[in-house]
């Protein structure tokens, strides 16, 4: 993963780093990060250096756990406009329209949407599959959970006292940690290892609950920087966001190849295949990670089949389906099915 990314959040390493009790300096270093406050994004980083900084952290931390106090540290320092428009926001479905602007700004090996069934909802982590099997990966995760959580409470207020229990379950995949019990005392829910997604799940209501810090013109004026700002920016990862949008935009792609995406996309084949390849990205992968999150969603609704599913995602059958889900996620997509409607907190009542 040699691609390189603008280095982000600085100032919310350097508080996360304090609250764990080291200098932040001396871990970059060991890393091999390098930054200049002389260039328009600090410094550039490989994700290679990226998650060896999460890890050097993880290991000098001596009074905190690092990937939850980065997350609840975090904040848009590059982006203001970001935090201007969740804070602005209207609703929490309406902010959640933030995260492809986020992943297109920043990591672009993060997969972030929302499911939901007809009590509860989720915001659901995945990685780009490569990430995905380095042993850093869960670090990756639960920074993100833990400033998903953090927004999610800012935005929310006093409005949080409208639900007796604002956060059902936080899940994560990976098996249970030596450490677990630093993560109950972080999340005030049920939290559950070795899970079939990672997810903050709560009440569904909560996403049309109107927002105290509405401000309509406010809103508006951010989203329209933002454009402005990937615009006149070129992400370095534009083809990658240009195809996952497509994705999510044009869901019968997903039964398609590279000649259907690239277009609709108004481009040539080989152009598009060589600007992914340049950003350090493979079509096929881009559309499994789409695939996967567009079967979660569906599998969540109890009322749409299996041979539906399979239909929509273009597999000739179900076997097919069930068979790529498996690679996916490690579990049948009717163990997930099943495991994912069953809410939280019944699984609470009976562990």
């Amino acid at each position: 993963m040699s691609a390189t990314i603008p280095m982000f959040g600085v100032p919310s390493w350097v508080r996360a780093a304090a609250r764990c009790g080291f200098p932040i300096e001396s871990a970059f270093q060991e890393a091999g990060v390098e930054l200049d406050v002389n260039k328009p994004h600090v410094g550039m980083v490989t994700a290679d250096a990226l998650l060896r900084a999460i890890e050097v952290c993880v290991k000098h931390s001596t009074t905190h756990y690092f990937p939850l106090a980065l997350g609840e540290a975090y904040v848009f320092d590059r982006f203001p406009q970001v935090e201007a428009f969740l804070a602005t926001s209207p609703t929490m479905r309406e902010a959640i329209e933030a995260l492809p602007w986020i992943r297109a700004m920043q990591l672009p090996w993060l997969w972030v949407s929302l499911e939901e069934t007809d009590t509860e909802a989720a915001i659901v982590v995945t990685l780009d599959p490569e990430l995905a099997r380095r042993t850093e990966a869960p670090f990756v995760i639960e920074i993100v959970l833990a400033a998903c959580r953090k927004f999610a409470k800012a935005m929310l207020g006093r409005s949080l006292a409208l639900f007796s229990q604002p956060l059902h379950a936080v899940q994560f995949q990976r098996a249970r940690p030596d450490n677990a019990a630093l993560f109950q005392d972080f999340f005030p829910c049920h939290v559950q290892f070795g899970a079939p997604r990672n997810a903050l799940v709560f009440p569904k209501a909560m996403l049309d609950v109107p927002l105290q810090g509405a401000l309509p013109s406010i809103h508006g004026q951010a989203r329209q920087a933002i454009v402005r700002e990937l615009e006149a920016s070129k992400p370095h990862f534009a083809a990658t966001e240009a195809v996952r949008q497509a994705f999510e935009g044009q869901p019968e792609l997903l039964k398609g190849g590279l000649d259907e995406a690239a277009e609709s996309m108004g481009i040539h084949a080989r152009t598009l295949q060589r600007r992914l390849q340049a950003e350090g990205f493979k079509f096929a992968d881009l559309q499994a990670q789409a695939k996967y999150a567009r079967a979660r969603q569906m599998l969540s609704k109890k009322a749409i089949s299996m041979e539906i599913i399979s239909i929509e995602l273009g597999f000739s059958d179900r076997r097919a389906f069930t068979y790529a889900f498996k690679r996916w996620s490690g579990i049948s997509p009717s163990t997930y099915r099943a495991r994912v409607l069953q809410s939280p907190v019944t699984a609470l009542r009976h562990p």
